[in-house]
C-alpha cells in the first residue's frame, strides 16, 4: 500500500492554522527539539526504552476506570476504539473531554476554540495507578496523554501527529503486541509494518512519519503518551540505543 504522505502532512498543518487563535497558539510554544536532535534521537520509527509495565497489573486495575474511557473522536464512531485522560487541560476525569480524540479534527471543528499537546499538562488520578509507576520518572514533564482501549478491527488511518521542529515528544506501548499492527512510511509512500513488537515495552515513536495501525484483537490497551522538551536528559537516560 502506498500513501501521499505530502498530502497528508499539508492536511495536518492545515488543520491548525486555519485561525488567529490557532496560530497564537502556536506563537505562544516557547521550547521545540530542534531537527538535528530529534532525528538523533529517532533513530527507527520506534526506539525501544528500558521502561515496562507490568501489564497483567495494568489490566487489573485499569478495569476500575471502565466507565470512564469514551468513544474516540466523533468522527468515525462505527470504529470500536476508545480513549481515557492521563493528562489533560485540567486533571479531572469528565465526559466528553476532546482530548479522547483527535485534536486534528477538533481543531477543525473548533478553529477559535483550538487544542494542542502543550495545552494539556495536568495529569488526571488515572496515572496513580501502581502499575504506572515506571513511567513516571517523566513526571512534571507531561503533556497530553491518554490509554487507548481497542477491540478487533479498530485502526487509525494513515497521519502523523508533529512536524518538526517538534514542540513534544511522543511514547507509544501496547499490552498484546502479538495481536497489532504498526506501520510508517519507509520513505517512498509504502507502509512498512514494525517488526518484533514487544508487549508492555515503552518506546519512543516518531510520529513525524506517516503511520496507521490495526488490533486484531479485543481489549488490546495502549498508552499514547507525550512529554515536553524539558524531558530530554530524563529521556536519553532511558533509551536503548544501538
Amino acid at each position: 500500500m502506498k500513501v501521499d504522505s505530502q498530502r497528508i502532512i499539508l492536511e495536518t498543518l492545515d488543520s491548525f492554522q486555519t485561525s488567529a487563535e490557532q496560530l497564537e497558539k502556536f506563537k505562544q510554544i516557547n521550547s521545540y527539539i530542534d531537527v538535528e536532535l530529534y532525528k538523533n534521537l529517532h533513530k527507527d520509527f520506534l526506539v525501544p526504552t528500558d521502561i515496562k509495565i507490568d501489564i497483567k497489573n495494568f489490566i487489573e486495575e485499569v478495569q476500575r476506570y471502565t466507565d470512564n474511557f469514551q468513544q474516540w473522536g466523533t468522527q468515525h464512531v462505527d470504529i470500536p476504539r476508545f480513549g481515557l485522560a492521563l493528562v489533560n487541560q485540567d486533571g479531572i476525569l469528565k465526559d466528553n473531554d476532546p482530548i479522547n480524540g483527535s485534536l486534528h479534527e477538533w481543531n477543525k471543528i473548533y478553529p477559535h476554540n483550538p487544542i494542542i499537546e502543550t495545552d494539556c499538562q495536568n495529569p488526571t488520578e488515572v496515572m496513580l495507578m501502581n502499575s504506572l509507576k515506571p513511567i513516571r520518572v517523566f513526571d512534571n514533564h507531561w503533556c497530553r496523554s491518554n490509554i487507548l482501549k481497542w477491540h478487533k478491527g479498530a485502526h487509525f488511518k494513515p497521519h502523523i501527529d508533529t512536524v518538526l521542529p517538534s514542540p513534544w515528544l511522543r511514547f507509544w506501548a501496547t499490552t498484546d503486541a502479538d495481536n497489532f499492527c504498526i506501520r510508517y512510511d519507509c520513505g517512498d509512500g509504502r507502509l512498512q509494518e514494525f517488526k518484533n513488537l514487544e508487549t508492555g515495552r515503552l518506546y519512543l515513536i516518531d510520529t513525524s512519519l506517516v503511520h496507521d495501525a490495526l488490533s486484531y484483537s479485543d481489549n488490546n490497551y495502549q498508552l499514547f503518551l507525550s512529554v515536553l522538551p524539558s524531558s530530554i536528559n530524563i529521556l536519553k537516560e532511558h533509551l536503548c540505543l544501538v
